[in-house]
């Protein structure tokens, strides 16, 4: 059986590993934010291109080619290489004049999907962070009965039965929170390899422009 002060030690590794108040004080904003980058909620055509703005243009919706286009930019199982290539037979069939127009339509479509990828994304990992976060609420109050259990299991049967029990959901619920804190780095990337896309698919739309 584990002693009081390695369930002591386990609650605190728990903590330590979900990331107590201090880590949460980092970002006040955003306290359900687990990861070490910054959260962006929305990126904009500023930040991912030198191109003109192109966060208020919606036609892309009306253009049957674009928006299957888009998809498949927007997908992060098709290649760069391959996405690339579509760009650029996208941009050699637009008439040399409406081109460049074309191209911001593609790309003000391209930043508006990946936002929304993006967004639903960043919201599972808030929502992964509440319920770790309700994972290590309950093991540190399950510590706390294992400690009381504890006192009393010298003349108590009936406490030394129930610490037993105690211990193994205890230590199983643990070890599921510490593996799946494990993959919290994981996901944690995700957002930023999304942003990666995007960047250098909007470069790639940038050098086909004329202008």
């Amino acid at each position: 059986m584990a002693s009081s002060n390695t369930v002591v030690s386990l609650i605190a590794a728990s903590l330590i590993t979900l990331g107590g108040p201090l880590a949460l004080a980092a970002d006040a904003a955003n306290p359900d934010w687990p990861c070490v980058q910054r959260k962006v909620a929305t990126l904009t055509s500023v930040q991912m291109w030198d191109g003109p703005a192109v966060d208020n243009l919606t036609q892309w919706h009306d253009n049957e080619a674009i928006r299957k286009l888009i998809a498949i930019l927007a997908s992060r199982r098709v290649p760069l290489e391959e996405a690339a290539a579509a760009i650029a037979q996208f941009a050699a069939a637009q008439p040399k004049d409406k081109r460049d127009h074309a191209l911001e339509l593609l790309f003000a479509g391209l930043l508006s999907t990946i936002n929304s990828d993006r967004a639903a994304v960043m919201s599972g990992i808030e929502r992964f962070q509440q319920r770790q976060k309700a994972r290590a609420a309950e093991i540190e109050r399950q510590g706390a009965v294992l400690r009381q259990l504890k006192e009393r299991e010298a003349n108590d049967e009936k406490a030394r039965f129930e610490l037993a029990a105690a211990e193994e959901r205890y230590n199983w619920d643990v070890r599921v929170f510490s593996e799946r804190q494990q993959s919290l780095s994981f996901a944690c990337e995700v957002p930023v390899l999304i942003e990666q896309r995007l960047f250098e698919l909007g470069r790639e739309i940038r050098s086909r422009m004329n202008d």
